[in-house]
């Protein structure tokens, strides 16, 4: 009996731990740069922002003379922007413009991270590629990968937007926490981040759904799962690679999935004109 309860008392008290220090479990940044888009020979243009609640953000723009379409990636739980320098180049080779940029509490953003606070972020973004950049919202595109898809997602819902791409995408985190923790109750987590049901509110828009079999972290699942419940039109580009290496491993099925999905929204909208 005095063997159960202490396993019992462990038990609660990384519950406990668990449930007070989940902010630094999922939110993981890092504030000093790896390399920069002058290091790499990239063309990029700082971009300075203040979101609604008076958080100063930071984004990379690579601009791209020959389109006028520009693609916002949202990226993952981890790092900062410095780390996805290559993502951005290969967006550029695939049509478009990219803006690239950081989570408050992220590289040289200002604040901490939470749920509410990366939506404020991603509309922040949106309102000034509309007002400063002059895109019309039907020429931006959302890219979210793994944590990214859902803040995505979310900006989807409240923009005509030319597409939405969700990479290694979770349905929801609980769901999440189930997959990974699986001896965690999913009711402890905080966070909801639910990609599912932002993406369930769309019609019309074009959606990629991006996952690969091999990854360890983001069960291939989720991303089967959110393909069916997507609204036409959609397609489902199956990659290679684990979750932290599928952009390397599948580098050059990315940026051809991603001109051919480019290619496809002008065909039809040229069409529907």
């Amino acid at each position: 009996m005095s063997f159960l309860l202490t396993i019992a008392g462990g038990y609660l008290v990384i519950l406990l731990l668990m449930y007070l220090f989940q902010n630094r479990l999922l939110f993981m940044p890092t504030s000093g740069f790896m390399q920069t888009p002058e290091s790499v020979g990239v063309t990029a243009q700082d971009v300075w922002i203040e979101t609604e609640d008076g958080v100063k953000l930071h984004a990379w723009y690579f601009p791209h003379e020959e389109s006028d379409r520009v693609i916002v990636l949202s990226h993952g739980n981890a790092g900062n922007i410095s780390y996805r320098i290559d993502i951005a180049r290969t967006l550029l080779d695939a049509g478009a413009a990219v803006l690239m940029y950081d989570y408050r509490g992220y590289g040289k953003s200002e604040g901490r991270p939470s749920e509410k606070g990366l939506y404020k972020d991603i509309t922040a973004f949106t309102e000034h590629l509309k007002g400063e950049k002059g895109y019309p919202e039907q020429n931006i595109y959302m890219y979210g990968r793994s944590l990214g898809a859902a803040v995505a997602a979310y900006a989807a819902t409240k923009y005509d937007l030319g597409g939405l791409v969700l990479d290694s995408a979770f349905k929801n985190l609980r769901a999440m926490v189930s997959d990974v923790y699986p001896f965690v109750p999913s009711s402890l987590a905080r966070y909801e981040f639910p990609t599912e049901t932002y993406l369930r509110q769309l019609e019309g828009m074009p959606v990629m759904i991006m996952h690969s079999p091999d990854d360890e972290i983001v069960g291939y699942h989720n991303g089967q799962y959110l393909y069916e419940i997507a609204n036409e039109p959609k397609q489902f580009v199956e990659l290679r690679g684990g979750h932290n290496d599928n952009f390397f491993a599948s580098r050059d099925l990315i940026e051809r999935s991603w001109r051919e999905f480019l290619n496809d929204v002008s065909n039809n909208s040229d069409a529907a004109n």
